[in-house]
């Protein structure tokens, strides 16, 4: 991607090639979440796209061979890994500062939300979403003590905030009492390898899956707020309510709080039929996502939602809750319902079976929808708001 932007004219002035530090504790060869996602893919694009700005990344261990697109790029190691709230603290409130001073930055990224308050540079949170303001105990206590008591103060001491959905900047200035003005959204995209798969190979990968049964998807980390105990409810629902053998296949890294899932699954008279597969690959998701009858994704709330993007750009139907960010995210291309309501839900997904002209057009409007999000464009959207933070 182009990102040749130096020395353009914005407003009443230009804006100069910067040095931008970029907190990379995140940076991942293989991401493993929204966030790490995010900035694999974002940093990757600043890095190489031709800017004419410079960069420092800031890790807190050594950075993994892989990343070949930080070959020509200034490099700081601050250590101990930084994995505890604590450890959090120290990191970016007594090292980081000392690392920013020295790398001679202009500006500050933080694609993981987290800036220091003892540092004089201007800073770019990205804050994701608020879950943990609306939804305090689904996560570690001492997790969600840091982030409420210091994120609206990260938003507050920023230059500007990005955040991944106009929900979430919505959501962001009425809670964290920030002007709204001050707040970019950059949406998430989705990697080119999410595409469709052939006939033969989706039949061949429900073979080896699921003995060739068709099967409903959930895909994303196992916590509170993503709803998997409504799903299974729901799927029990529509096996009693159909003849059809569909199976349910649970795909991601179980996070915080699962003793309800786990106790509902032994529970199911159709535990046998629900299927438990870990994190996989990309290439092997893609695949996945173009083998289901439908992805879904009922979760309680949601910043932005990567897994409904990625099913839609594999052409597979996509069942959302009606809530938070999804609808701006589905748009006109998949069946909302009530997350708490396990009768809609099930119902949709009785419907969704039973009705091919349904599934085929929810699968060309979803093929469509996805293309509104790229990471080109996310990289665009932050750069372009590090250079509106520039000219202040």
């Amino acid at each position: 991607m182009d990102l040749s932007i130096h020395f353009a004219k914005k407003g009443k002035g230009y804006f100069k090639a910067m040095k931008i530090a970029i907190n990379a504790r995140l940076l991942k060869p293989v991401p493993d979440d929204g966030i790490s996602r995010f900035t694999y893919e974002v940093v990757k694009r600043l890095v190489t796209g031709n800017s004419g700005h410079s960069f420092a990344l800031i890790f807190d261990t050594k950075p993994a061979g892989s990343f070949n697109f930080l070959s020509e790029q200034e490099v700081y190691v601050i250590k101990p890994a930084s994995r505890h709230p604590v450890q959090w603290y120290l990191w970016h409130e007594w090292q980081l500062p000392r690392v920013l001073k020295r790398s001679g930055a202009d500006i500050f990224l933080s694609p993981d939300g987290i800036i220091s308050l003892r540092s004089s540079m201007p800073a770019i949170p990205v804050i994701h979403d608020i879950n943990f303001f609306h939804r305090p105990t689904d996560i570690p206590l001492l997790t969600s003590l840091y982030y409420r008591y210091f994120f609206s103060r990260f938003a507050r001491k920023a230059r500007r905030v990005i955040t991944v959905s106009e929900f979430c900047r919505e959501d962001i200035s009425l809670n964290l009492n920030i002007d709204k003005e001050k707040i970019d959204v950059a949406q998430n995209g989705v990697s080119d390898y999410f595409a469709p798969s052939g006939e033969k190979e989706t039949e061949a990968y429900r073979m080896r899956l699921t003995n060739g049964s068709p099967f409903f998807l959930f895909v994303g980390n196992f916590s509170p707020r993503k709803n998997i105990p409504g799903l299974i409810g729901s799927y029990n629902l529509f096996r009693r309510k159909s003849v059809l053998n569909h199976k349910l296949v649970l795909t991601g890294g179980r996070l915080y709080l699962n003793q309800e899932t786990d106790r509902l699954i032994k529970s199911s008279p159709f535990r046998d039929d629900i299927l438990l597969t870990g994190g996989l690959k990309h290439e092997d998701l893609a695949l996945l996502y173009s083998s289901a009858t439908a992805l879904v994704f009922i979760p309680w709330f949601e910043g932005f939602g990567i897994p409904a993007v990625e099913s839609m750009r594999c052409g597979t139907p996509v069942i959302l809750s009606n809530t938070t960010s999804l609808p701006e995210i589905g748009g006109n291309s998949a069946l909302f319902v009530k997350p708490g309501d396990p009768e809609e839900v099930s119902e949709a997904m009785i419907r969704i079976t039973a009705d091919e002209r349904l599934r085929s057009s929810l699968s060309a409007s979803g093929l469509i929808q996805a293309q509104k999000f790229t990471w080109d464009k996310t990289a665009a959207s932050v750069l372009n708001s590090l250079e509106s933070a520039a000219l202040r």
